[in-house]
């Protein structure tokens, strides 16, 4: 079968097609005809090697994958060939066949697509755990998010609208600010890019400008660097500052400003919190679920592309060319 490999570290334009066997189920795994992959920045983070948890080369990225159960090994009695199944991967996703230990599929309900699907285990219960569990957001309450059109970032923007909040968007642009009010954002604030990025004295005035004098209940920022300092002092008093990412760099939330005004700090991350309680994913997805079916949350996957597209997805998202999500489609 066909695989994208990572052989040595680098960007998109490293990987490798290769031609491999078949894999052969153990007991208590499930072999699955991969049918769709999101792509996310932790790919692009392990394919630099800047990831935490490191991965052995050669392999294919792609952490989330939606397919169909084809093969079931030894002791396997909770799931069905021709089931559809939903998993986190953490890598290997790209390739026309994985292998699963069966407790870590999930099915999918009936109307929901693979595509979407595929999109739902890294980035939405991503967002859905941060505002949840870690901000334990209250119907009503302000949330600013920072990149709020791709990603984790737009997928709090539709998980905090779907859960009450009064939304503002954050983004690099108006067009990506217009996104993000489509989706559920009450207004937004263009914080530039590159070159055109305000400087810090001016990044505080436009937050707090848009925010509002009462300031933000939640932070959710997946982007750091330079935005976090202006993003905490938009916080209410005894707000909380979910930090979900460093897509901007590592950055530096004021000391002083947290003290004075009583908040939280806060870090999530899903992939380490689901080492210790693998079985929340499944009440994450639970929940993601039943917003689709009934029709209240829509995953915003933008783009959908083929197998043999993959390397040009992955470098759109590496350039940041992108809102919403990423999908890679194989089989029928």
């Amino acid at each position: 079968m066909r695989a994208l490999m990572s052989v040595v570290p680098g960007g998109p334009e490293t990987l490798e097609w290769v031609d491999i066997g078949p894999p052969t189920v153990g007991k208590g795994e499930i072999r699955v005809s991969v049918r769709a992959a999101g792509l996310n920045a932790t790919d692009l983070l392990m394919m630099r090697d800047r990831y935490q948890d490191k991965v052995a080369r050669p392999y294919s990225p792609g952490g989330e994958i939606a397919g169909v159960v084809e093969e079931l090994g030894a002791g396997v009695h909770d799931l069905a060939v021709g089931d559809r199944v939903v998993a986190i991967l953490g890598s290997g996703g790209l390739r026309e066949e994985v292998l699963l230990r069966s407790s870590d599929a999930i099915l999918i309900p009936d109307g929901v697509s693979y595509e979407e699907a595929s999109v739902l285990p890294i980035a939405y219960a991503s967002a859905l755990h941060a505002l949840e569990d870690r901000a334990r957001l209250a119907h009503g309450e302000r949330v600013l998010v920072l990149g709020a059109s791709a990603g984790i970032g737009l997928a709090s923007v539709q998980i905090a609208t779907r859960m009450g909040a009064e939304v503002v968007a954050a983004c690099s642009t108006a067009e990506k600010v217009e996104i993000a009010m489509a989706e559920g954002a009450v207004r937004g604030l263009v914080y530039g890019e590159g070159a055109q990025s305000a400087d810090r004295h001016e990044l505080r005035r436009l937050f707090a400008d848009v925010v509002g004098a009462d300031g933000a209940d939640v932070v959710v920022d997946p982007v750091s660097g330079s935005l976090a300092d202006p993003a905490a002092r938009a916080m209410r008093t005894g707000g909380r500052f979910v930090l979900v990412g460093f897509a901007g760099g590592v950055g530096s939330v004021p000391s002083n400003v947290v003290l004075v005004k009583r908040a939280e700090i806060v870090g999530s991350a899903l992939g380490e919190h689901l080492k210790d309680h693998p079985e929340h994913l499944r009440t994450l997805l639970g929940q993601l679920f039943e917003w689709c079916v009934e029709g209240t949350l829509r995953p915003s996957v933008t783009s959908v592309i083929p197998l043999c597209e993959a390397v040009s997805g992955l470098d759109l998202l590496d350039r940041r060319a992108i809102t919403g999500k990423v999908v890679v489609r194989l089989g029928e």
